[in-house]
């Protein structure tokens, strides 16, 4: 079994961002097993997780708290995954890193040369149980199980107003095909597309240097240094959109006109099956949950906790019977669970994710107010009841998520709720 790796001693990189068109400078610096890929930021540092990410045509964003977001590290993520670092802190000055020349290169050349070293733990290797797939009407992307446990990727691309976009490229990416055969391949763009781009704030520090400007089968000032650049830094882009899993996969990837959005979901499917492969039961029990929260039987409504990125997101679930209290005094002859018990539950779920490493520190999360509240269908017995919340910001004690429950992935009930964390009062 392959070691864990990270970084022999920091990499400092200083350039222009692509989009902001401003100075940017990272830092790349060695961490610990087991602590992942990390972004430090304005005061801000977290490990990457699926949750705090969101995709654009353009590139990804990493939101590490209510006010600190941090833009296109997605070629700097693809160079360290690519390269075999598992554990590092990628510490930011600016709004994105620097774009370079548009590809990986510069960041996979600098990592070679301060050297990667294994560390001392096994690198696991997750297999999916089954195919994991996201999509659109025009585009999508698989993760097939790899019975090796080699992580592969075939990506199809398919710009119909350029041969010079089209092609299919097939390979097995481990260190040495991605310094080779990836890291090198460029950005583009499509010449019609600039000018929206550019309207869009986007692409202030783009030159037709580190930017392919593709024009029907032409390219702007500029050449391919490989034929099918275009599909390789397809590939480049899934890479660094993947590694926000923090985990190595066994996969083979098959991408059809993926872009960052696609991938990036592609990212949450993933580690949700990852969390319930891994976490069978859930990732909080009954015991715990009542260690975290005051309330007692009836009005306790949360059975476990599927999946949580503390101060992130949260999926938790109540099975229901028709033994539920409420059942038999809420429309006795056709039971309904009702709306205003689903909202609680959703702020349980949600007190979860708020009070973090305040659980059991003599602090509650106190609904306070309950907005845009819609409820869609009816819950009864037998349903199972998944609440999910997501959190929005934080402002002193004051915090504000957003909440839906679904059944069978039918929304049910959906919030923006309030809470006050206060001191719980040791009388009562």
């Amino acid at each position: 079994m392959a070691k864990q790796c990270t970084l022999a001693q920091a990499a400092t990189f200083k350039g222009i961002g692509l989009h902001s068109g401003g100075e940017a400078t990272v830092t790349v610096r060695p961490a610990p097993v087991n602590s992942g890929l990390a972004v430090s930021a304005k005061g801000q540092t977290a490990v990457i997780a699926p949750g705090m990410c969101e995709g654009s045509r353009a590139c990804n964003a990493i939101r590490l708290g209510p006010d600190v977001e941090v833009m296109t590290l997605e070629h700097l993520l693809s160079a360290l995954w690519g390269m075999g670092v598992d554990n590092a802190v990628i510490e930011v000055d600016g709004p994105e890193a620097p774009g370079f020349d548009g590809s990986a290169l510069e960041y996979a050349q600098a990592l070679k040369a301060v050297g990667i070293v294994e560390q001392d733990a096994d690198r696991q290797v997750f297999i999916p149980k089954e195919a994991i797939s996201v999509g659109t009407d025009d585009a999508g992307v698989t993760a097939y199980p790899s019975k090796d446990g080699k992580f592969r990727v075939t990506y199809i691309l398919d710009y119909p107003q350029s041969a010079r976009a089209r092609g299919t490229v097939s390979m097995e990416v481990n260190p040495e095909s991605f310094f080779s055969d990836v890291a090198p391949a460029r950005t583009f763009v499509m010449k019609e597309l600039v000018e929206p781009m550019q309207k869009a704030g986007l692409g202030r520090g783009a030159t037709p240097q580190n930017t392919l400007v593709v024009d029907g089968d032409a390219i702007v000032d500029n050449e391919f240094r490989v034929a099918d650049e275009c599909v390789r830094h397809k590939i480049l882009d899934l890479v660094g959109d993947l590694s926000i899993l923090n985990r190595r996969l066994g996969v083979h990837i098959v991408a059809n006109k993926s872009g960052h959005a696609l991938n990036i979901e592609l990212a949450k499917a993933l580690k949700s099956h990852i969390t319930k492969v891994e976490n069978p039961n859930g990732v909080i029990d009954f015991a715990e949950i009542t260690r975290i929260l005051p309330h007692r039987y009836p009005f306790l409504l949360i059975d476990r906790v599927l999946e949580l990125e503390q101060k992130k997101r949260i999926v938790a679930v109540k099975n229901l019977t028709f033994n539920e209290e409420f059942f038999q005094g809420h429309f006795p002859g056709q039971p309904i669970m009702p709306g205003v018990l689903q909202i609680e539950a959703l702020a349980q779920a949600g007190a979860i994710m708020m009070l973090g490493e305040l659980a059991g520190q003599g602090k509650l999360a106190v609904l306070m107010t309950a907005d845009d509240v819609k409820w869609r269908r009816q819950v009864i017995p037998g349903d199972c009841l998944h609440l999910h919340a997501e959190f929005i910001k934080m402002k002193r004690n004051i915090g504000i998520v957003r909440v839906w429950a679904t059944v069978d992935d039918d929304i049910t009930t959906e919030a923006t709720i309030k809470f006050a964390i206060i001191d719980s009062n040791p009388a009562f």
